[in-house]
């Protein structure tokens, strides 16, 4: 058992609604005091509108995850000439690194698009990186099952089983359903951080082997620091999220949809992006948006 592991209060989501098509649970890294680091936001969301206007991104990754229900796919553009559906079950990794511009939204007829937007921070040594995008269909994610258990390894590895994505650093994401009565357990390298997100139902969370057990309701999550494993169970049915990741412990400075470690490089890539280094990209005529483009996006 590790004697340091901490875990966080449960934080509930802070209801954010844009316009007529977009509602969301936000969760930012502030609220876990630290430790969910290297995860910078989370959004869990619906949307049926386009809501936002092509904007940029520097040193981190915006993640996307649609989950499988989704009535229809979400469609990505991007500056790095990327375009196309994101369908459900699918994985798509934008690296921002030095900076890129993107949005991604629903089309068609009567679209409903029920996802995850994560924000995960670049270490100081992949900030200046040249930007890139990784995409992993549903039908390539690995699923561990056993009795009242199923859980896609999206990214990294759980129970045996790794993602095929490739990622500009170690990251797991896990999408999981447990059946009344069910349980799932995760181990946590040493030296990452873990958020455990409960998208429906309740679940009874302990932490290394009982050191920490608290319920965890639908809509909250938490954090947890120095822990060598999380163990979920459910009395009903539930879903839950896993994201973890090696912390960094470095600064950070933030603006809207970029994070760097000093205000000087955060004045830098704000200059480059407005010099039209970031490049641009073409949008259907059709698109509606929000004419904010630096505020936390999908």
């Amino acid at each position: 058992m590790n004697q340091r592991a901490s875990v966080s209060p449960a934080v509930a989501g802070h209801e954010m609604r844009i316009g007529q098509g977009f509602n969301a649970r936000h969760f930012a890294e502030n609220d876990f005091q630290g430790m969910i680091d290297p995860v910078i936001m989370l959004d869990h969301f619906h949307m049926t509108t386009p809501t936002f206007e092509p904007h940029p991104h520097a040193g981190i990754s915006a993640v996307t995850y649609v989950f499988e229900d989704s009535a229809s796919p979400h469609h990505n553009y991007d500056s790095l000439g990327n375009r196309g559906p994101i369908h459900a079950g699918d994985l798509h990794w934008f690296v921002a690194g030095r900076g890129a511009v993107h949005t991604e939204q629903p089309e068609g007829d009567s679209p409903h698009v029920h996802a995850l937007q994560i924000f995960v921070n670049l270490p100081a040594a992949q900030k200046m990186i040249d930007p890139h995008a990784t995409h992993v269909d549903a039908a390539d994610v690995p699923v561990f099952q056993a009795p009242g258990v199923r859980v896609r390894v999206v990214t990294g590895e759980s129970q045996g089983l790794r993602s095929p994505a490739r990622l500009p650093q170690p990251f797991t994401l896990l999408d999981g359903f447990l059946e009344a009565g069910g349980t799932f357990e995760h181990a946590i390298p040493a030296g990452w951080n873990a958020m455990v997100y409960a998208v429906q139902g309740t679940l009874s969370l302990s932490v290394d082997a009982f050191a920490c057990t608290q319920p965890l309701a639908e809509g909250r999550a938490l954090g947890a620091t120095e822990a060598s494993a999380v163990r979920l169970t459910a009395p009903d049915a539930a879903h839950f999220v896993i994201l973890s990741g090696p912390a960094l412990r470095e600064p950070m400075v933030k603006h809207g949809p970029l994070a760097m470690n000093s205000i000087e490089q955060m004045d830098d890539r704000l200059s480059a992006y407005r010099r039209g280094e970031f490049g641009q990209l073409a949008m259907p005529a059709s698109r509606a948006g929000n004419p904010s483009v630096v505020d936390d996006a999908p």
